[in-house]
């Protein structure tokens, strides 16, 4: 919005940009003007990574029928824009940093100068690039089955673009799918995401400067500090408001800024921060002159028509256009005629006062919201597809059937990625969640195939989730209270192994399943907690039996590879935490694979002594050698996450005392019936010798929630995959390997 004393000559701040601007640059923008008419087209090249930089804009497919010989077909299509750039062009931004830095006059208030330039310089190299016409790239869309669409883009115009419509896949792709396509040879480093969107529901068009962020577009020098100085900030209540909309009415997103599409990392970086991810619609010209760039911004929006442009397409569509909701800009001078009722009931003038408002205040719109498609009830509060995307393991020939010993390992041929996967259907007791991140730790995978084995065929594996509560137990609906968890709470935890996971867009969960996630922590970062810490806390408080209040004699405890081992990990900060252990510290030994993580073990964790016990063990590892050539005492408790050879080692009288407790969160073997030697040598000392068998718990994990919020437990996201992706992840060989030499948890995104 733009001051109503607005003149066809231009700001004073143009003015001086237009002077002190480098001509040279503008030369340059001439010469490829000139020379696409006086002389022959450029001839056309392959985009090279090395050499080029490409953004490819995210977008939203719909439903096209084509002909065919067996009549029209449905299939996705969608309008793909890329933007090549020659890398590392124009490195000399002295000039033009300079003179913004003048414009805008540094005073302290948006950090030091130097800060402020180098911010300046960060924001400002997109505009700079020099575009890079008459190039062709070949773009990769994954597709359900695990194949893959070959797309040819360009070439790109005179300004570096290509914009075409493509065809993005058959209909069995489910509508509101998400799908990240990449440039072919970009290492997957170049990608953009798809929004599937069938021809039912609803779609938002949102206008992006002063209605969503503060941009200041009346004032040329608000709109420089705005875009190339300070952090971008949502308007005040609109996140809150947009964040509603999505759950009430799961929409389409559209964004649609005066902007050039240099901004849009910038834009995207904003949306994605602070809304629902969508397609951003941005101005197709590459601005060489920053004087333009602002002239971009105002000369267009100086009248402000927004209000008579939404009002004439209201005309020429009135059964598409269910509401329309204008924001009153009162925080920006000289708005008076524009912001005046008289205005805008002219504008609007002919369509219905129920379709469109004007609206200050963010939270007086909840009331505006147009009635829901469908009637809902409490389990049933937004729009659920029938089918989504999930991977799940496909049967191979001598799969496990019927006939199959229950303790017989799984066989599979392989994991698909299917995105027409039926959305499971909740249980009584059974709350239906929107998967957002899941996590898997390679001894997780391994042990979940060893000890799960599956008949039913096909299984969705990950089974540490975050996600957002969409339908609730319909037990639970007549009670005083209702279910325990609401619609749209945020969740995390651990489905139990016996049931599909959640790599998928949906899954269903049992209240024992879930705890509120904690506010101060990621979604990618929640998936990785429920597993590994579920597991150290059962180790250490039911299987262990400790008991934080008794302070009769000081605890002793080994826990193995306690850098490379997310239970290892977990149960080293539940040890550590104040809350639990109020009285007294319990002595801790460790055992780590390297020498560089002793410092971490001792600096950060605060343990007590380190074992250097690099996997896998050397033969002539002696464990009780070292606890007597140190001269420490044995200790009450032993946890394994090292494997099988050092839980063997860890029974020597010399490392746990007699009555001690002997555990292992790693060792499947330990399942197993023992041998007679070894059961005789676990009387004789008193010993109590498992294999943790993890449980869902959602009262501890609801305790490990409060942990996480005080700073106690910190989860560990190792790498962060997309789901379409995940077959290449659960399909190598490395998947579920020796996992307890690597830390961390592997996340796949599924909907953030």
């Amino acid at each position: 919005m733009a001051s109503p004393n607005a003149q066809t000559k231009h700001p004073p701040v143009i003015q001086k940009l237009e002077r002190l601007g480098d001509r040279s640059w503008r030369r340059d923008s001439m010469l490829y003007f000139l020379t696409s008419f006086l002389w022959k087209q450029p001839s056309l090249q392959a985009v090279d990574v090395r050499q080029h930089t490409v953004w490819l804009f995210d977008n939203t497919a719909y439903l096209r029928a084509t002909p065919s010989a067996k009549g029209l077909i449905e299939s996705w299509h969608a309008e793909v824009v890329a933007c090549v750039f020659r890398r590392d062009s124009r490195k000399d931004m002295s000039k033009i940093v300079a003179m913004i830095a003048d414009l805008i006059g540094l005073d302290g208030e948006i950090g030091t100068e130097r800060e402020t330039r180098h911010q300046i310089t960060r924001r400002l190299q997109p505009f700079l690039y020099h575009v890079m016409p008459a190039h062709l790239m070949m773009l990769e869309i994954p597709q359900p089955n695990s194949t893959t669409i070959i797309q040819q883009l360009g070439p790109t115009n005179s300004n570096g673009i290509s914009s075409q419509v493509v065809n993005m896949g058959s209909r069995r792709i489910a509508d509101g799918s998400v799908v990240r396509s990449y440039l072919r040879g970009s290492r997957d480093n170049v990608a953009m995401r798809t929004y599937f969107a069938g021809p039912k529901g609803w779609l938002v068009i949102s206008d992006i400067d002063d209605t969503i962020k503060y941009t200041k577009t009346s004032e040329s020098t608000g709109i420089l500090r705005t875009t190339f100085v300070e952090e971008p900030r949502p308007i005040a209540g609109m996140p809150e408001l947009y964040s509603h909309m999505h759950r009430e009415l799961a929409p389409a997103w559209f964004y649609v800024s005066a902007s050039p599409y240099n901004l849009y990392p910038f834009l995207r970086t904003f949306i994605h921060t602070h809304f629902n991810p969508g397609t951003l619609i941005l101005r197709d010209s590459s601005w060489l002159d920053v004087s333009e760039l602002v002239k971009s911004f105002t000369v267009n929006t100086m009248e402000y028509k927004d209000p008579e442009a939404y009002a004439e397409i209201y005309k020429r569509h009135p059964h598409w256009i269910r509401a329309i909701w204008i924001r009153k800009v009162t925080d920006v001078p000289h708005l008076e005629d524009q912001n005046s009722p008289e205005r805008f009931k002219a504008a609007f003038q002919g369509v219905p006062d129920q379709i469109w408002k004007v609206f200050e205040q963010p939270k007086t719109v909840f009331d505006f919201l147009p009635a829901k498609p469908f009637s809902t009830t409490m389990d049933e509060q937004t729009f659920v597809p029938r089918t989504m995307r999930a991977l799940y393991h496909r049967p191979a020939s001598t799969a496990i059937t019927d006939l199959t010993a229950l303790d017989a390992p799984r066989v599979d041929s392989g994991i698909i990625f299917d995105t027409d996967f039926p959305v499971p259907k909740p249980a009584a007791n059974q709350y239906l969640i929107k998967v957002q991140t899941a996590a898997f730790s390679h001894d997780g995978l391994r042990l979940a195939r060893t000890l799960h084995p599956s008949k039913s065929i096909p299984q969705i594996p990950l089974h540490n989730y975050c996600g957002i509560v969409i339908c609730t137990p319909s037990q639970d609906h007549n009670k005083p209270d209702g279910p325990k968890f609401k619609i749209a709470d945020t969740v995390f935890g651990l489905i139990s192994n016996t049931r599909d996971g959640a790599a998928a867009d949906y899954t269903v969960a049992t209240e024992d399943e879930i705890a509120l996630k904690p506010k101060n922590i990621s979604a990618a970062e929640a998936s990785t907690i429920p597993g590994p810490a579920l597991t150290a806390w059962q180790a250490l408080f039911t299987y262990g039996g400790l008991d934080p209040n008794d302070t009769r004699h000081k605890l002793r405890i080994l826990v193995t590879n306690a850098r490379d081992n997310e239970v290892a990990a977990q149960a080293l900060q539940l040890l550590r935490a104040k809350s639990l252990f109020p009285h007294h510290r319990p002595w801790i030994c460790t055992t780590c694979s390297c020498p560089e993580h002793e410092d971490f073990l001792r600096d950060q964790i605060k343990v007590d002594e380190v074992i250097d016990a690099a996997l896998p063990l050397p033969q002539d590892f002696n464990l009780a050698k070292i606890f007597r050539k140190n001269k420490w005492e044995p200790v009450d408790i032993i946890l394994d996450c090292a494997g099988e050879q050092m839980f063997n080692l860890a029974h020597s009288s010399d490392v746990v005392k007699n009555n001690g407790i002997v555990l292992t969160a790693v060792d499947d073997t330990a399942v197993q019936p023992k041998t007679a030697d070894r059961e005789a040598q676990n009387q004789k000392q008193g010993l109590f010798s498992r294999f943790v068998a993890l449980k869902p718990d959602g009262k501890a994990l609801t305790r490990i929630a409060e942990l996480v919020e005080e700073g106690s437990i910190r989860g560990r996201v190792q790498c962060l995959v997309d789901l379409a992706h995940g077959v290449d992840v659960l399909a190598s060989e490395a998947a579920g390997a020796g996992g307890g030499r690597r830390g961390g948890m592997m996340v796949f995104r599924v909907n953030i």
